[in-house]
């Protein structure tokens, strides 16, 4: 490990969702005699919870096509992240989490001046429920672990009274919803203090996937491939006319240090028909504010790439300022190509 970091496997609460609500409840209390007015009404929320509400298993793409969802008859399909573990069993995947139904209950204290002019008391409490939809849903990589939280809530009543003894009301709940994923990470300890002298960098061998997309990764007409040269490789190209991008942001990158990406690339033949393309590897250095500061690139050509894999590196000195790192690869076709590349066993750390 450089410079005496320390890696670490933490457990840690990721907010992957927040969402701002509001539940309206209306309600008409009658009462057992004649009212000259409402004097004022005290009112809570007690028992405020929120549940997740979950659409299909997202299935695994193995084709290198759009992901799909399992139908609800199909056998790796779960209806509930709480259920009863029954051996043998599809363990449940990723999933789409569609909604979160909110349920609690309204205390009142009803304050009302009778026809004597004595102040009565009357409590009431008014259950509730309502299902807040996710649009889009947020893809939930292990359902077991989230949690929802419900935080800022606040309350607000407007009531009138109607013939002396009805009492209208209507009550507005609002708050904002926080999505929380328990996610097991590494994370860099520096013993020698706060500033880090290093980074430990990253490491990938594209096995996994979220959809098309490798996780951590952002792209562009990207797939996961089998012909991987361990285990599986990320393809770029998968439409072999159109371009493609796949992007990846590594944070803790201290300026003045020097980093190497490299990576095993290849070419995959669709059709007999030549390759004609380039692949354009990058590293681009960001200041605290995400603004580019410099750029390390390197320009594959097809002709530079065959059906076995070749290794290839680029390193570049960080500027002072530097603060994170976009690794980038641009994949650039002819209108006639008809090959896509392939790349896998990628590694980006300190020289």
């Amino acid at each position: 490990m450089p410079n005496g970091t320390v890696c670490q496997l933490v457990n840690l609460p990721v907010v992957i969702g927040d969402v701002v609500a509001s539940v309206t409840v209306e309600n008409v209390t009658c009462l057992d005699e004649q009212a000259k007015k409402v004097d004022h009404i005290d009112v809570m929320v007690r028992d405020l919870e929120a549940e997740p509400i979950f659409g299909r298993t997202i299935a695994p793409d193995t084709a290198g096509g759009t992901a799909n969802a399992y139908p609800n008859n199909h056998p790796s399909f779960c209806y509930s992240p709480k259920t009863t573990l029954h051996v043998g069993e599809a363990v449940c995947g990723p999933r789409e989490l569609k909604g979160v139904r909110i349920h609690g209950t309204i205390h009142k204290q009803i304050y009302y001046v009778d026809k004597h002019d004595d102040v009565r008391h009357l409590g009431e409490d008014i259950d509730f429920t309502k299902v807040i939809d996710l649009n889009p849903p947020l893809i939930i990589l292990h359902p077991n672990n989230i949690d929802i939280d419900l935080r800022n809530v606040e309350l607000q009543v407007d009531f009138d009274l109607h013939k002396s003894n009805r009492i209208q009301q209507i009550a507005t709940v609002s708050f904002l919803i926080k999505i929380v994923e328990d996610t097991q990470m590494f994370v860099s300890i520096f013993p020698n203090g706060c500033e880090p002298t290093a980074t430990l960098g990253i490491q990938d061998t594209f096995d996994d996937f979220i959809g098309n997309l490798p996780t951590n990764w952002q792209g562009e007409n990207v797939g996961p491939n089998p012909s991987g040269r361990t285990g599986q490789a990320v393809e770029l190209g998968v439409c072999p006319t159109r371009p493609a991008s796949l992007a990846r942001n590594v944070p803790d990158i201290v300026g003045g240090q020097t980093y190497a990406l490299t990576f095993w690339a290849r070419s995959l033949e669709k059709m007999a028909d030549p390759c004609c393309f380039t692949l354009l590897a990058q590293i681009i250095f960001l200041d605290a504010s995400g603004n580019p500061i410099d750029t390390v690139r390197q320009t594959i050509r097809s002709q530079d790439l065959s059906d076995t894999y070749r290794q290839f590196s680029i390193s570049g000195t960080a500027p002072e300022g530097t603060t994170a790192a976009m690794l980038g690869f641009v994949f650039t076709p002819e209108s006639y190509n008809t090959c896509s590349v392939l790349i896998d066993d990628l590694t980006f750390a300190p020289v």
